[in-house]
């Protein structure tokens, strides 16, 4: 019985296979026509140079270009999220306006994902700076801190600290 299993998988794979090689040269006018086998049975994927050119941070698509000033990923605190009340926005607002009339240097986020509303503080390049900055946070405001956590985000360059 096992050795029947065998042979019709070792056939099985045979006729995929055949079927695969002969499908390599049939239309290279898509994706698989830019993959090509070698002897080693490794794979080697060609990208056209205009591709090439698309995906270069200087090639004049603002969305791949970095600026100082551009956003890239860093950390945040995330303050306050919410979606379990009406008044989760005026919490948030709240919240907002106590952080900034306390720590004027930190720049707060306030924004809407459905269902939630979410507070987040600070642009920071590194884990340790976020986490020293919410330690203040916690310390002036006891009554926030189990909400409080450290969050990727995307940054402001000009702005992180």
């Amino acid at each position: 019985m096992n050795i029947s299993r065998l042979v019709l998988a070792l056939a099985v794979s045979a006729v995929c296979c055949a079927g695969v090689r002969a499908s390599d040269s049939i239309n290279d006018s898509t994706i698989v026509g830019y993959m090509e086998r070698d002897s080693q049975s490794r794979v080697r994927v060609f990208q056209p140079d205009a591709l090439g050119e698309r995906l270069k941070a200087s090639s004049g698509n603002p969305g791949n270009s970095q600026r100082p000033g551009d956003s890239s990923v860093g950390y945040r605190i995330q303050v306050f999220a919410d979606n379990s009340h009406r008044n989760a926005k005026n919490e948030a607002l709240s919240r907002e306006r106590e952080i900034v009339a306390r720590f004027p240097d930190i720049v707060c986020y306030l924004s809407y994902k459905a269902p939630a509303w979410r507070l987040r503080a600070g642009d920071f390049r590194t884990r340790d700076e976020a986490v020293r900055v919410m330690g203040e946070l916690k310390e002036a405001f006891p009554s926030y801190s189990r909400e409080m956590i450290v969050v990727v985000d995307k940054i402001n360059n000009s702005a992180a600290l």
